[in-house]
């Protein structure tokens, strides 16, 4: 069995938000050349297509491909929100508006990288929960509740967790369940708190009136 060929537009649909996001936002968020971080991750679109296309879903390497993809997608995301604080504190030349637009730009990659993630590891990825093989799950969805059932979670139901856990900054209906998962809603939720607490805030106060 194989991931949907939906669920692999919808992935890439992700990544392809996220470097329009990274692309467009200010240089003081960004590391490096503007068009770097971007760069890189729209080239792991078509090296993650051609190791699929050599190897298939089980492939060793894509599953390290897609790993080393997913680090860099997220550790994007927290570099942007750090960078961004810090030029707030250090006297951002943008305008409100714009630090607004980096803002908000900056909590939606923070919901498609970690989507993307949660997507990727639960159950050991989305070939076993295809194949029903999955053990040891990392999240506990209500659907599937303490009864025998054939639902399975969907990309979307991932980036839905994603986005509730930037705006409870807990988990909602869907738990965690390992450790590395707690992790990364600590470090999810952190970063969004981070963006909306102080860097929106503070762009609001730059917006004239505010």
């Amino acid at each position: 069995m194989w991931v949907s060929r939906r669920t692999v537009a919808g992935v890439i649909a992700c990544v392809l938000v996220i470097v329009v996001i990274q692309f467009w936002l200010p240089d003081s968020v960004t590391v490096g050349p503007v068009w770097l971080v971007p760069g890189l991750e729209l080239l792991g679109i078509p090296i993650a297509l051609s190791v699929f296309a050599s190897s298939g879903w089980s492939g060793t390497r894509l599953t390290r491909v897609v790993d080393a993809f997913l680090v860099l997608l997220v550790a994007a995301s927290v570099m942007n929100a750090v960078l961004l604080l810090v030029s707030l504190l250090e006297g951002a030349r943008e305008t409100g508006q714009y630090l607004l637009f980096a803002g908000f730009g900056v909590l939606i990659a923070n919901v498609l990288s970690f989507g993307l993630v949660y997507w990727w590891i639960d159950g050991g990825g989305p070939i076993a929960r295809a194949e029903g093989t999955a053990t040891d799950p990392d999240f506990l969805f209500p659907q599937q509740g303490s009864e025998p059932t054939d639902w399975r979670p969907s990309l979307i139901d991932y980036l839905f967790t994603a986005y509730t856990n930037i705006i409870a900054f807990s988990p909602t209906d869907t738990m965690p369940l390992r450790h590395r998962v707690k992790a990364l809603f600590t470090i999810q939720s952190s970063t969004a708190l981070l963006t909306i607490v102080v860097t929106l805030s503070r762009a609001i106060n730059l917006i004239p009136g505010g």
